[in-house]
């Protein structure tokens, strides 16, 4: 499939512009149709430039699959000089069963202690050619039981669970 990428929108853009800005010149137009026209087109160079992003391959704050296969990891610590509220980044596959792999995708996750310790210890694993496994329980199972019982700041958190790629069983000879 050919694509032009970002110069290929950007060129669609001027273009659309430029014929706005030709029928703005030399039509018969009321000024509120001509003043609409620009407000609209220029609304649309807005939504564009936020929605393109995330089709860039940035990092998404939507929820992982259901369970995934942790490609690599990056953790970004909060710092109060420039004031960053840090952030932590999983790469993963999501999984049907263990034998067929989706494309990647990279997910991020506020900060916070809890979720940074854990992902050190699958980094760590990960550094060790340990494959790792993700599972993220959807909030709409969790019980009201389980949800009054933790802050909200745990919430998140403890809907990520890592466990080890158990080994694949190979027949005797």
């Amino acid at each position: 499939m050919f694509t032009l990428g970002i110069s290929g929108l950007i060129t669609a853009y001027v273009l659309v512009a430029l014929l706005l800005l030709s029928l703005n010149l030399y039509s018969n137009w009321s000024w509120q149709v001509k003043a609409g026209c620009i407000i609209i087109t220029s609304v649309f160079y807005v939504i564009t430039y936020i929605s393109f992003p995330p089709l860039l391959g940035w990092a998404t704050k939507q929820d992982p699959p259901g369970k995934f296969r942790i490609l690599s990891v990056h953790v970004n610590q909060p710092d109060k000089t420039t004031g960053s509220e840090g952030a932590i980044y999983l790469w993963t596959a999501g999984i049907e069963n263990l034998a067929t792999d989706v494309e990647p995708r990279a997910y991020k996750f506020e900060y916070s202690n809890d979720l940074h310790e854990r992902v050190l210890q699958v980094k760590s694993k990960l550094n060790k050619s340990i494959l790792q496994l993700g599972e993220f329980e959807d909030p709409d199972e969790m019980s009201l039981e389980n949800l009054e019982q933790k802050t909200r700041t745990t919430q998140v958190t403890s809907k990520l669970q890592f466990y080890d790629l158990p080994d694949p069983l190979i027949p005797d000879k």
